[in-house]
This record gives C-alpha cells, sequence and structure tokens, in this order.
C-alpha cells in the first residue's frame, strides 16, 4: 500500500503556521536573541580567525570579548547615566523648596526677557514667579520619573541574569551553528536562492554597518561633544549627555542641538571665550563624521538621512536605546523588499511586452 505525497501547499501553510507559533513563543525573549545573533555575527570574523588557532576555546575567548568589548562598557555607562539622572532630579527637587531661583536661572531668565521684550513689548515677559510655580508643578514628576526608572532596574535584575544566561549560550550557539542557520534559511526561503542570499548579505552589512560604523562614530562624536561641556560646567552630567549624544547623531545636526544652545548661554553668562571655544571645536570634530562614515559604512546599503531618522527613532520606540541598531537593520529588509518587487515586476513586464 502506498502513501500519497503531501502536498506542497500544505507544506508551505504548516511552514507558515510553524514559524508564527515560533515567533509567538520566543516573544518573550526575543530582544536578547536577536541582540545574541547580532552580537554572534559581528564577532564571527574574530571566532574564524581563534578557531584557527586556539581550536575549542575559540568560543569561549570570542564571549569574553564580546564582555569586555560590549557589555561591561555598556553596563557601566547605562549605571553611571541612570546614577547622574538620579542626582539632577535630586537636585531638581531641592529647587523647589527655594524662595528665589539660582543665579544661573536667574541670569537666563534676565536674558529671555531681554530678547522677547522688542518682539512682545512686555517688560518682563517671563517673572521669576511663573518660574518658581512651573519648577513647583515639573520637578516632582522628573523627580518621581527618575526614581521609578532607577527602581524599574533594580527590580528586574532577576530579568537581567536570566538575559545573561540567555545570552551566553546562544551567543556561543549562534557562533558555531550561523553558517548553517543562515542555509537552513536558505532552503525554506519561498525566494529564489540568488534573491535569499541578497537579502542576507544586505541585512548583513547593515547589522554590520550600524555596529561597527554609524554605532561607533555615533559614540565617538558623542563622546567628542559631552567632553567640550566639561570645561562648561557639565562634566557632572557626561554620562548622560553621552547617551542623548549617540542618539542625537543619528540625526543631521546631532549634538549640535543641545551642545550649541548650552555654548551660547555660557557665553552670554561670563564664559564668553570658552563657549566660543566650544562652538568652534564641535565644528572641526564634526569633519570626522564624512572621514568615518567612507571608511566603516559601505555605499550600497546607506539609507537616506529621513529614512535613516525615521528608523531609528520608531526602533527606540519598540526596542529602547538598542533600536537605534535594529530600526536602521529592519528599514534595509522593508527597502530591499520593495527593490526586489519592482525588479521583480519590471521584468514581468518585459516578458510581457516581448
Amino acid at each position: 500500500m502506498t502513501t500519497q505525497p503531501t502536498a506542497p501547499r500544505t507544506w508551505t501553510i504548516a511552514l507558515v503556521l510553524t514559524l508564527g507559533v515560533t515567533a509567538w513563543f520566543f516573544l518573550p525573549q526575543l530582544g536578547i536573541i536577536v541582540f545574541s545573533a547580532l552580537m554572534a555575527f559581528v564577532f564571527h570574523p574574530l571566532y574564524m580567525r581563534l578557531k584557527r588557532k586556539k581550536g575549542g576555546v575559540a568560543a569561549a575567548l570570542t564571549l569574553f570579548a564580546s564582555f569586555l568589548i560590549v557589555l561591561i562598557p555598556l553596563g557601566f555607562i547605562t549605571i553611571a547615566a541612570v546614577g547622574q539622572l538620579a542626582s539632577l532630579a535630586e537636585t531638581a527637587s531641592r529647587l523647589q523648596t527655594q524662595g528665589h531661583l539660582p543665579e544661573f536661572i536667574d541670569q537666563a531668565v534676565d536674558i529671555t526677557n531681554s530678547i522677547l521684550a522688542p518682539i512682545t513689548g512686555t517688560q518682563p515677559s517671563i517673572t521669576d514667579s511663573s518660574v518658581i510655580d512651573f519648577l513647583r508643578t515639573a520637578v516632582p514628576t522628573i523627580a518621581r520619573g527618575a526614581v521609578g526608572l532607577v527602581v524599574g532596574i533594580l527590580g528586574s535584575l532577576p530579568q537581567l541574569g536570566i538575559a545573561l544566561i540567555l545570552y551566553i549560550f546562544l551567543f556561543v550557539e549562534f557562533l558555531r551553528y550561523g553558517p548553517e542557520i543562515i542555509r537552513k534559511t536558505e532552503s525554506i526561503s519561498p525566494f529564489e536562492k540568488n534573491v535569499t542570499r541578497q537579502y542576507i548579505e544586505k541585512i548583513g552589512l547593515m547589522a554590520k554597518a550600524m555596529v561597527t560604523g554609524q554605532l561607533i562614530i555615533a559614540m565617538i562624536l558623542a563622546v567628542i561633544a559631552a567632553a567640550l561641556l566639561i570645561p562648561l560646567g557639565y562634566g557632572h552630567y557626561f554620562f548622560i549627555f553621552f547617551v542623548i549624544f549617540t542618539i542625537l547623531n543619528f540625526m543631521p545636526l546631532g549634538s549640535g542641538l543641545i551642545l550649541v544652545p548650552l555654548a551660547l548661554y555660557s557665553m552670554f553668562t561670563g564664559q564668553f571665550w570658552m563657549g566660543l571655544a566650544v562652538i568652534f571645536l564641535y565644528s572641526i570634530s564634526g569633519n570626522l563624521d564624512p572621514i568615518l562614515r567612507s571608511r566603516l559604512i559601505p555605499q550600497r546599503i546607506q539609507l537616506s538621512v529621513g529614512l535613516t531618522m525615521l528608523a531609528t527613532f520608531c526602533g527606540i520606540a519598540y526596542f529602547g536605546i538598542l533600536g537605534v541598531v535594529y530600526g536602521p537593520i529592519i528599514m534595509i529588509i522593508i527597502t530591499t523588499t520593495f527593490d526586489f518587487y519592482i525588479e521583480q515586476r519590471s521584468k514581468q513586464r518585459k516578458l510581457k511586452a516581448a
């Protein structure tokens, strides 16, 4: 007795359902899975070099390198930024108990009023009492938000421990079996093999470009910008500025959106030459961007400025700070799909015309 072979359509439906169940099942840990795969891809060349020299310990050495280069600095920056944010909120909370404004805020109010007077015809446009009322209303919210952030991080320590364990095992698995996973992906893909390979190639190039290219560029420029603010008296908020500047550097104006106003404020409040020097040095540091970009990011996978900004902020909305990497990768998948679809439609039209 012979059995009838299962129809291809049935297998396709089974595959789609299995992929859906897989995505649903992995959803609670999807972030750490994607992060582990991304890190394994970035460190895979190092793993291959160590494998030829060190044999069985190559995966362990590569894992240690990922901790040393990425996870430990990332953890330190996060803890330092949260600590400085809590300190900022505590300082701001004390302002509401004072009956008068601090000197630097009072000077800022005077400068703002002198600018607005010719426009509004009112002197003063902003009063000390209105600023104090605003601080009394807004500062507690800032303080509660900062405290909630710290408590949230401390409360998620068990999840951080689980994520760390998963990262260790998944990172090693992706290192060892990454090429096999790619081959299986090619075999189950509904597209032609060359199309699937182009997809994987573009995704790989974008992942590498975002981690070892755009992210490094953004962080280098953020360090420079945050360091330039130290002489102006903002050194105790270095790590907060570093995180904010790293995100802003995915935009055209980048760190200048915050640095230039702060430098201008310093120029009009007694640090004229220092503020001017900061603006000058920042403008010079901007020349590093095109130099580093041409070396670290392949031209063929660079997104336009608008798409990069959209992808970055959508990624942050869905994935948090790691969205600055995940967002552009998702965007390159979207744009690549559109490009392939348009290309296939064009070929079909040419065949019909012939």
